[in-house]
């Protein structure tokens, strides 16, 4: 809408043409201000909920409407920057549609670090099955201690791993804001351990190259730990369960905004969907189990 809105979805990374998506989205929003007569800063949550159901009947709906949502609350948190008003309306606000959900039972913390010493513990009589499952261990780790994703391990390097620190440094993506993590004890030796020795023993690692793991289709190894885990711990659903665990687990002992960052999402509110499914079974969980039931 306007050159500062620009400027602002710039500096919180968003691309060209994810911001000219954006602005195609906001020009629905426009035309309901105008018919409406209302302005930004008297705008109000009920307002809103007019404008989503005005959207409905331009035919915007499902995911279409839920990007609608989000250019406008993304242009409202603009306005809050800017000092045009003093709160967002549209925070509150979430479309629900079909498409990938958080887990409702998430693994707890013990059954995680449960599962990272068990899988640890398995040993191969084949040495290439062997360095195989060293790699597997670093990969495993990341994703069940640091909540790393496919993506996020694809873009890793090794000199994004700092060893003396402690630390993994997560470069950021189209859609992953970039981040630094604090490594598990227990996941220090098994990552030098593949570095100094193991790395260069897998098959058609790629000298020259910089990445943690040379290979392509991270998603097919994952697949195939995933599978294996499967065998011993069978609630766990897939990948994506498991990080919705560790994001889950986070948000019992750390604030939602150091959550935001080390989960890398861009926006709260990517966040928030994940605070609010917790609260979602546990009040299942009371229903269920409450004693004057």
């Amino acid at each position: 809408m306007t050159e500062d809105f620009k400027q602002y979805c710039l500096k919180k990374g968003y691309s060209i043409k994810t911001i000219k998506s954006k602005n195609s989205q906001l020009k629905y929003f426009g035309l309901w201000l105008i018919e409406r007569q209302l302005n930004i800063e008297t705008l109000t949550t009920q307002n809103l909920l007019e404008c989503l159901s005005w959207l409905k009947e331009k035919n915007i709906q499902g995911a279409a409407l839920r990007n609608s949502l989000q250019a406008i609350r993304l242009y409202l948190d603009c306005q809050v920057e800017e000092g045009i008003i003093e709160y967002n309306p549209a925070l509150i606000l979430r479309v629900r549609y079909g498409g990938h959900k958080v887990k409702v039972q998430p693994l707890p913390l013990k059954t995680i670090e449960a599962i990272y010493q068990w899988f640890t513990s398995l040993e191969y009589q084949n040495e290439k099955k062997n360095v195989i499952h060293k790699r597997d261990i670093v990969l495993l780790g990341l994703l069940l201690f640091q909540g790393l994703n496919s993506r996020d391990l694809e873009r890793l390097r090794v000199q994004d791993n700092n060893l003396q620190q402690g630390t993994v440094y997560v470069p950021s993506s189209r859609t992953n804001a970039a981040r630094k993590l604090k490594l598990e004890s227990v996941q220090i030796l098994p990552i030098q351990e593949y570095f100094l020795t193991t790395r260069e023993k897998v098959p058609r690692c790629q000298q020259q190259s910089d990445k943690l793991v040379p290979q392509s289709k991270i998603n097919d190894i994952l697949s195939r730990i995933v599978e294996q885990l499967k065998k011993q711990y069978p609630e766990i659903e897939g990948s994506r369960h498991i990080r919705s665990s560790v994001i889950m687990n986070w948000l019992k002992s750390n604030h939602i905004r150091q959550v935001q960052y080390m989960a890398g999402h861009r926006l709260v509110s990517s966040t928030e969907k994940y605070q609010k499914e917790d609260l979602y079974d546990l009040a299942q969980q009371l229903n269920r189990y409450h004693p004057m039931k």
